[in-house]
């Protein structure tokens, strides 16, 4: 009986699944026509032609009374990349070519680029990459003075992993970011049980922002997502969850937000593990998550440490313009003309209070562990929405744990 319900169960996902994903295809499909500029681009003609039949079929699909419905299960998932796959080359090729519409990936790339002839990016302006890679004005970064932000501000990975693209000459670095976007969808997707498996789709292409736009508009955050993503897959073997973790830091400084986090889970997780042992997994952890982002760095922070700390920290703590969707919109707006100290010492307050409830209740919010950087993100003066969104398949990941856990409790009992 519990058998057949499950099988009732998993049906009725996959059909909610199909038409979720038809409904984005149609959404999309309708973006697409608007920047498609289809008089000129006969091949996004085709596009849509095929997202529009995929849609309807999808629809049918989701309707139809027979046991194909399970049997095509992934077809929602492939349906997703085409759509996004489609929707990526109108944006990058069609809408804004040869333009990236941030600093940030012209400056990466353009690091790449320098490194590929022997040179160290920290240590150089790269100004230049604005007007190479024709970014938008309205998305350059700028100090309170007016001054641009002209240096590389993240660590040694993130312009490494462009280095291939570079010397195979790819001219477009976005093709790079949905490469790490598509990986780490897909190893959600499958590392999920088959029959909930479905249900990981829809928070990711629940906003065509996360999916699409964002990485197709330049910003590279899945490039640090996906190592993050194999940290989780690979949780039971702490030598190598600290080399994803690792890795994830040593491309971007959001991951750096879990260290404290993580250790916790590390030394309270497993109730039926020794504390010497926890400790023991702890510290594998920590030293191979330590090797994992020196060895990338290592080189840059040798030939010139103070440059690559300088570039590396302003982020977090340089004279930037205030900027984001988060509690600096009091300020932004005009309204409350407050420092950027005050969101500095309301981020740190935020990040200690979430730490020791977390040390304190780990029980009941191990598993809410991928939603603490973005709460204490939201506090800092640069509280930017894609510093939110890109945990959201993290906390998908988080939610399957749950429910493994949940499912693995309830067979014990049975």
């Amino acid at each position: 009986m519990a058998e057949k319900a499950l099988i009732i169960e998993e049906h009725l996902l996959v059909r909610i699944c199909f038409i979720f994903a038809g409904g984005f295809m149609l959404a999309e499909g309708l973006q697409n026509w608007i920047r498609g500029r289809i008089e000129t681009h006969p091949e996004v003609i085709l596009l849509l032609l095929l997202t529009y039949s995929i849609a309807f079929v999808l629809f049918a699909l989701a309707t139809l009374n027979s046991k194909l419905v399970l049997r095509t299960r992934d077809a929602a998932l492939a349906a997703l990349v085409f759509m996004m796959v489609a929707s990526w080359y109108v944006i990058t090729q069609v809408e804004f070519p040869h333009s990236y519409q941030t600093d940030a990936l012209a400056f990466v790339h353009y690091a790449a680029i320098l490194y590929s002839k022997g040179m160290n990016p920290y240590t150089q302006d790269l100004q230049s990459a604005l007007s190479m890679f024709s970014v938008n004005p309205q998305f350059i970064t700028l100090t309170p003075t007016g001054d641009l932000v002209s240096t590389l501000n993240y660590p040694a990975l993130q312009f490494l992993v462009m280095l291939p693209a570079v010397w195979l000459g790819l001219q477009d670095a976005r093709w790079v970011i949905l490469a790490f976007e598509a990986a780490a969808i897909l190893a959600v997707y499958f590392w999920s049980p088959r029959e909930i498996r479905v249900l990981a789709l829809l928070p990711i292409f629940a906003g065509a922002d996360l999916a699409i736009s964002f990485g197709a508009g330049a910003i590279a955050d899945f490039l640090w997502v996906l190592p993050l993503v194999f940290m989780v897959v690979y949780l039971d073997r702490p030598w190598l969850a600290g080399i994803m973790y690792g890795l994830a830091s040593a491309i971007k400084q959001t991951p750096w937000l879990l260290a404290p986090f993580l250790l916790i889970w590390l030394l309270r997780s497993g109730r039926n593990i020794s504390t010497q042992d926890r400790l023991k997994r702890a510290g594998v952890f920590v030293a191979f998550a330590l090797g994992a982002f020196v060895l990338p760095n290592i080189g840059f922070m040798w030939n010139d440490f103070g440059a690559w700390y300088a570039g590396v920290v302003t982020p977090a703590f340089g004279n930037l313009v205030v900027l984001g969707q988060g509690l600096s919109l009091i300020t932004l707006a005009g309204g409350v003309p407050l420092p950027p100290a005050f969101y500095l010492t309301a981020t740190l307050a935020i990040a200690v209070t979430l730490l020791v409830n977390y040390l304190a209740y780990f029980e009941k919010l191990r598993y809410a562990i991928w939603a603490f950087p973005a709460i204490i993100l939201w506090f800092s003066y640069r509280g930017l929405q894609n510093y939110f969104i890109f945990w959201t398949p993290l906390l998908v990941m988080s939610v399957v744990l749950l429910y493994k856990k949940e499912k693995h409790g309830a067979k014990d009992q049975a």
